[in-house]
């Protein structure tokens, strides 16, 4: 499975990896396996980690945490007790380890709990710092994604311009062609 990294922050993506939450969510880990490969896939890890159920169990509840803490930023809210501790604990573990083993060349490395521990770290400096103003929703239509808008005016509506910004795009030129003309 291919994961997409549009959210300009690793934390964010990691909880977009349950998509199209208040449509038709589509749970892009649903095995074990494809959390190991977002891992490599987000560069966390050079190689997959071994990652059993209740390994797969935890991050579902983490990436959850996560979600809703930065949901409560976009709405200038304050977070869950809960998911602040939740992130708090995790974060205190042991973290990946990135070695240098020649100019250029790094070594990532790292189980699956120094992995949960490294994405809630970074979640932990995102939502305690002030990029948590910068925490936006996708204007898509069904889309449920959530990216920092860095962007020089603070506008930036859609998580990526290429899919969700394009399908925007292309109802409004659909409705534009579909709607009478005025004859003057």
């Amino acid at each position: 499975m291919d994961f997409t990294f549009v959210s300009d922050h690793l934390a964010l993506d990691f909880a977009a990896t349950l998509t199209w939450r208040t449509s038709r969510p589509v749970e892009l880990l649903g095995e074990p396996e494809d959390l190991a490969a977002w891992a490599t896939q987000a560069g966390l890890t050079d190689r997959p980690c071994r990652v059993g159920r209740p390994a797969l169990a935890r991050a579902r509840l983490l990436r959850e945490a996560v979600y809703r803490t930065a949901v409560a930023a976009d709405q200038g809210a304050d977070a869950a007790a809960a998911d602040v501790r939740l992130l708090r604990e995790t974060a205190a573990g042991p973290q990946v380890t990135v070695a240098l083993k020649a100019l250029g060349v790094v070594e990532r490395c790292g189980g699956i709990d120094e992995v949960l521990a490294t994405v809630s770290t970074r979640a932990g400096e995102l939502f305690g710092g002030d990029d948590r103003l910068l925490v936006r929703r996708c204007a898509g239509a069904t889309c449920t994604r959530l990216f920092l808008d860095r962007s020089r005016a603070g506008s930036r509506r859609w998580c990526d311009k290429a899919s969700c910004g394009s399908r925007a795009n292309a109802s409004a030129y659909r409705q534009r062609r579909a709607a009478p003309r005025a004859v003057e």
